[in-house]
Order: structure tokens, then C-alpha cells, then sequence
């Protein structure tokens, strides 16, 4: 006798079959399919309690994926009633997400990859040990979490450092509604990127533990904590692995626990958080259908001229210098970066001066003064050189004369 299939709600959202080169969107209907993006498992949900009201839930969670805000509907066709109070069904259920033409034109999905931490910089070590004395000041030496000292605990990247600049800088344009709330960060070593948190949640974000930011698009605090006022300001850890304990300090820490939050300018903006959560949300209940869609289609706009990390890109930029031409190094670096503003949707720093500032940056604190001399001197000898070759093609003239 076959076996019975696990109740679940399956998620479907619309993608563009294809996208125009500058990233513009055709909003064509018959350009537009449903893709299944979630398969929750019934009893899963339950066990993990999220929320009191899991369409809530449901509805953040596909949102952030997707990079739009909706509505979801039991119709494919159009919005129905949707009783977001109501809880969770005992048979399986299928769930549409809708969006207007206006979120679609916004769409920027999570990167399935967006967790991938296995390569880093070569040059991260002084850069890391800066990033982890920042996060300690921020965060007042001690985890957001737990509460534990500084000592326990490890300096995080929401979004991995191995991921590098370009990677930031596109994601959080692309996801920013108001540029102006500062939301915007180009630095993957930005304070605004960093928490303080215990080494043993540290191992988990991403992949089996995630921050929660509310009140959010479709979640009040008050759907999370009933005691809670419905505009509070809270970001609470959840933990999708509740069976491995050790992601937290002797379990004493609950899923379910509220961070310290910082009420300051250099407190993570909320796109971070919802990157974090997206990335494990799609870890443990994405479909391939889903990532395959997503890697087919925007995999050129998460990297750029295939760059897939910080190491990739300082080892990428090298190559294309070496023994190059001026002219040719010159226009490599003017196309790089109209092909970056184009998919980042705005100005960006001019990565091309980065890269010949690089050698420099890699220069110990205490060197750099005799480097920067050096190549001053190199700069006045190649100057008194092209001086001294004009004056003297100018006697030659006189003299012929």
C-alpha cells in the first residue's frame, strides 16, 4: 500500500519568462508564469510556532523571497477573502501569491546561493579584525542575544563577507523602497551589515536560524507576542532546527527570544534581516523549481561578469590588469561599472579606482608611508622623464632650424 503524503501548503508566485538585458520587466501576461516556491509541511509549521497567525507568516515569508508585496489568495485566477486570523488547515492547501504591475516592476528574488560562505577574501584578516572591534562597540560587547561577553562571541555578517562589495550594493539598492532611510549600503564590512552574536547561534544564521523584523509588511509584533503592542519595534530569533539545541548556549535561549535591539543610525536595516530570514526560509522549505527559476534568471545580476564572491572578484580584477594595455585596462574599467550601475539601478563607488587603490589598501599600517613614497618618487621620475623628453625634442628642432 503507498504511502500517504504529508499534509502541506504549496506557494506558487509569478516569474517573467524572461527579463530585458537592462533588468526591465514586460508585463505582458502571457510573459508570466506560476512557479511553486514553497512546500510547507503542516506538521512542521506546528512544531515551530511561529506565529499565531501563520498566513501572516506565509505571506512574509514568500514576500521576502520574491522581493514583492502581495497578497495571497486560494485562487490562481484572483484575490479571494483571505483570512489571515485563521489558522492552519488539517489537509493539504494551495496558496497564490498576487502582486500588482507596480511590485512586479520591483521584483528582485533571494539569491538561492545567498548562504554560500565556503570562499573568503585573502585580504580579510585586518579588514575582520576592524569589523569585529566595531560590532563589539555597537552592540556594547556582549551578544544581541544571549547577553554573553564579547569573549564568547563572534562578529556576523548578515550578508556574508565573501559575498564583497558589488554584492551588497546591488542587493540592497535593488531591495531599498526609500533610499533615504539610509537602507542602502556598499560596504560589505559596514557596521550596518554586523552583529555581535554567541559562536554557537553564529554557526546557524542563515541556514537554521533567522531574525524576524517587526511590525514588517504583513506582520504586527503582536502576531508574534499577543502580549506584545501591534507596532512595537522587535526583531526575534527563530530557529528552524528545534531538535539541534546547541545553535544556542545550553538552550537557554528559545526560539522565539527577542535581539537587543540598537535604536541607532548604525542598527541593520530591515532588508538585511529579511535577507537573513529569506535565505533560511528557502533552505528548509524552498523548491528546486523555485531556485532553478531564480538562478536562470538573475544570476547575472547577483554577479556581476560572474563574480561569485570577494576572493573571486580581487583575483578576477588582477587578472584583467595584468599585463594589459592602459587604453584597454581604462575601457575594461568604464564598462565594468556602467554594467554594475545598470543592474544596481544607481550610481555606485567607482569600483575601477578601488581596484588600483588595491595595492595599497593590501599595505600594512606601518609600510604604507615608505609605499606611498615610493610611488611618489616612480610618479616624479616618470614625470622629469616626459619633461626632459620635450625639452629636449625642442633643441633638436632648434638646432635643425
Amino acid at each position: 500500500m503507498a504511502a500517504t503524503a504529508r499534509p502541506e501548503i504549496q506557494v506558487y508566485a509569478t516569474f517573467p519568462r524572461v527579463i530585458a538585458l537592462d533588468g526591465g520587466l514586460n508585463l505582458d501576461a502571457d510573459n508570466w508564469l506560476w512557479v511553486q516556491c514553497l512546500a510547507l509541511p503542516l506538521e512542521r509549521l506546528e512544531a515551530l510556532q511561529f506565529s499565531s497567525k501563520p498566513y501572516k507568516w506565509i505571506r512574509y515569508a514568500i514576500g521576502i523571497i520574491i522581493g514583492e508585496e502581495g497578497d495571497l489568495s486560494s485562487r490562481f485566477d484572483s484575490l479571494d477573502n483571505m483570512d489571515y486570523s485563521a489558522g492552519l488547515p488539517t489537509d493539504s492547501a494551495v496558496l497564490y501569491y498576487h502582486t500588482s504591475d507596480e511590485e512586479k516592476q520591483r521584483m528582485f528574488p533571494v539569491d538561492p546561493n545567498i548562504a554560500n560562505t565556503s570562499v573568503t577574501s585573502s585580504v580579510a584578516t585586518t579588514r575582520r579584525a576592524q569589523f569585529q572591534s566595531k560590532a563589539a562597540v555597537q552592540d556594547g560587547n556582549r551578544c544581541v542575544l544571549s547577553g554573553v561577553p564579547e569573549i564568547f562571541c563572534d562578529a556576523v555578517h548578515l550578508l556574508a563577507h565573501s559575498k564583497g562589495d558589488m554584492y551588497i550594493s546591488t542587493y540592497t539598492q535593488r531591495r531599498s523602497r526609500d533610499p533615504a532611510r539610509g537602507d542602502v549600503i556598499q560596504d560589505i564590512d559596514s557596521i550596518r551589515n554586523s552583529l555581535l552574536l554567541n559562536k554557537f547561534t553564529r554557526l546557524g544564521v542563515g541556514e537554521h536560524v533567522a531574525f524576524l523584523p517587526t511590525p514588517n509588511f504583513a506582520m504586527d509584533t503582536s502576531d508574534i507576542d499577543p502580549t506584545a503592542p501591534a507596532l512595537e519595534k522587535r526583531c526575534t530569533a527563530h530557529l528552524f532546527e528545534p531538535t539541534v539545541p546547541t545553535f544556542f548556549v545550553s538552550n537557554a535561549i528559545p526560539s522565539g527570544t527577542e535581539l537587543r535591539v540598537s535604536d541607532t543610525p548604525d542598527w541593520p536595516p530591515a532588508i538585511l534581516f529579511d535577507a537573513v530570514y529569506a535565505s533560511t526560509v528557502l533552505h528548509h522549505f524552498g523548491t528546486q523549481a523555485l531556485k532553478r527559476k531564480v538562478t536562470a534568471t538573475w544570476n547575472t545580476t547577483f554577479y556581476l561578469d560572474g563574480v561569485t564572491n570577494q576572493a573571486h572578484a580581487e583575483n578576477k580584477a588582477r587578472d584583467d590588469l595584468k599585463d594589459a594595455p592602459a587604453e584597454k585596462v581604462h575601457q575594461q574599467g568604464v564598462a565594468r561599472r556602467a554594467r554594475f550601475e545598470a543592474h544596481a539601478g544607481g550610481a555606485v563607488p567607482n569600483t575601477f579606482d578601488m581596484l588600483l587603490a588595491l595595492p595599497y589598501i593590501l599595505v600594512p599600517p606601518n609600510n604604507l608611508q615608505a609605499s606611498l613614497s615610493e610611488a611618489k618618487e616612480k610618479a616624479d621620475l616618470a614625470e622629469y622623464k616626459r619633461v626632459r623628453e620635450k625639452v629636449d625634442s625642442w633643441n633638436r628642432q632648434v638646432t635643425a632650424s
